[in-house]
């Protein structure tokens, strides 16, 4: 794009799309029948010494992060060998070097700071500190702290990354209310209707009349679907019932 001399040096611009990593080979050459030296020889179209690597100008970055069942570490992966500060091949990386950012759900975050770290290859381990139970529509966010990371020519991840959020899993147990008690009239019928709302939406597929419990009377039918239930009380008298799910019945 450009070109300056000075004696036999010939500075040429270059003219580039995208940003080189430094896998890129440059090669110049004599145009043919272009360069000639003072007595008439041309200089040939195919030269040695004529070729170089781009230096590399691509900044490290987060390729895809995995969450533990338990929510207890993220592991970040990066593109490529990374240090925490510029030009040195010695310096590892540190829990320091990482921002956490938690939106939505219940729980929050103890400390933006990972709690702890650990190193294999490019993947990073880093613990995490919660407080309160995940409902599984928290969305934890992990970046680079600002000029905290590096790659081994100098170029600094951005505080900004792609395919660094997770959902957290999902750990807060499903809970029964009532939300409503009807009483059947009629003489011939002392029995009681009671709507059932599951806090959780997740399957209940499998959820019987065999899985609820009274302290007294009996259940004489369940019916229902996804989140609300309806169950038919036969009391025995006067009392106050205490309606139970079973352990494990369903999620």
């Amino acid at each position: 794009s450009s070109i300056s001399i000075n004696g036999n040096e010939y500075t040429l611009g270059i003219s580039l799309s995208g940003t080189p990593d430094g896998s890129e080979t440059l090669t110049v050459n004599p145009v043919s029948s272009s360069i000639y030296d003072v007595v008439g020889n041309v200089a040939s179209t195919s030269q040695s010494n004529n070729s170089i690597s781009l230096n590399d100008k691509l900044a490290p970055t987060i390729t895809g992060v995995t969450l533990a069942s338990d929510n207890t570490t993220i592991t970040v992966t990066f593109s490529e060998t990374v240090w925490n500060y510029d030009f040195n091949s010695s310096g590892s990386l540190e829990v320091t070097d990482f921002v956490f950012a938690l939106s939505g759900g219940d729980a929050t975050l103890s400390s933006t700071t990972p709690s702890s770290i650990s190193i294999n290859g490019n993947e990073y381990t880093l613990g995490i500190s919660l407080s309160g139970t995940p409902n599984g529509s928290e969305t934890l966010t992990v970046n680079p702290a600002s000029n905290s990371i590096y790659d081994l020519a100098g170029n600094v991840s951005s505080t900004s990354q792609s395919n660094n959020s997770i959902s957290l899993n999902d750990k807060l147990a499903p809970t029964m209310t009532i939300s409503s008690t009807t009483v059947n009239s009629g003489e011939s019928s002392n029995d009681s209707t009671i709507s059932l709302t599951f806090t959780s939406s997740e399957s209940t597929t499998n959820f019987i009349k065999d899985d609820i419990t009274i302290s007294s009377g009996s259940l004489s039918s369940l019916s229902g679907s996804g989140t609300t239930y309806t169950a038919t009380l036969t009391p025995s008298g006067d009392a106050t019932y205490t309606i139970s799910v079973a352990q494990n019945k369903f999620t």
